[in-house]
């Protein structure tokens, strides 16, 4: 089965995404597949508003291992399968919890095996985040165009500060295509759909 994994920094909108993007498909409930630190697979059946009532936080680093789903695609007549997968988030610094450090650890090892890498960004950060020459976001930017399926989503899009980091993420990363996207709105994710049912 294709695995489609999302990326990027902690509270940049991946779970929220993951869940919505989900409910966009059409699924009214979603059955999530965790795996610890010791590889231990739980899985937990959710509706929609569950998932982000107990998934979704502003806390940092709310996700701390791969979480994945099963989501049904209509493409053209027939249904197609897919797993998608959201993260911990990634930073530059060595954090001081191992569950943290393991789940980063975790992400990075699928970055290498997903199918298709959809790099969660928050442009509603400071500008000075984005022209930083060492981030994260820099980093897996570099990584991803030498990926066959690899795409930005510009998230938070929704905020007013948003328009102007959107400007500064095409410039600052040119190679990619940079979707424009509002995780908690449901903005932009026709286009992800269509992006994902070309390439998965």
């Amino acid at each position: 089965m294709q695995e489609c994994v999302i990326v990027g920094r902690p509270n940049s909108g991946k779970t929220v995404f993951a869940i919505q993007f989900a409910h966009y498909m059409g699924a009214k409930s979603v059955d999530i597949t965790a795996k610890s630190p010791d590889n231990l697979l739980t899985c937990r059946h959710y509706t929609i508003e569950e998932a982000k009532r107990e998934l979704c936080s502003n806390t940092c680093h709310k996700t701390r291992s791969l979480q994945s789903m099963i989501i049904k695609m209509t493409v053209g007549k027939a249904q197609v399968l897919f797993k998608l997968t959201d993260t911990c988030g990634l930073t530059e610094e060595i954090h001081s919890d191992p569950a943290i450090r393991y789940g980063m650890a975790q992400t990075l090892r699928l970055m290498r095996t997903a199918n298709l890498i959809l790099h969660m960004i928050d442009v509603s950060q400071r500008s000075d985040i984005l022209h930083k020459e060492e981030t994260i976001d820099r980093e897996i930017y570099h990584y991803g165009i030498t990926r066959k399926f690899y795409i930005i989503l510009a998230n938070k899009m929704d905020l007013p500060i948003a328009k102007q980091g959107f400007g500064q993420l095409k410039s600052n990363f040119p190679s990619a295509l940079i979707v424009p996207v509002s995780a908690l709105y449901n903005h932009g994710l026709g286009e992800v759909k269509s992006y994902v049912a070309c390439n998965i």
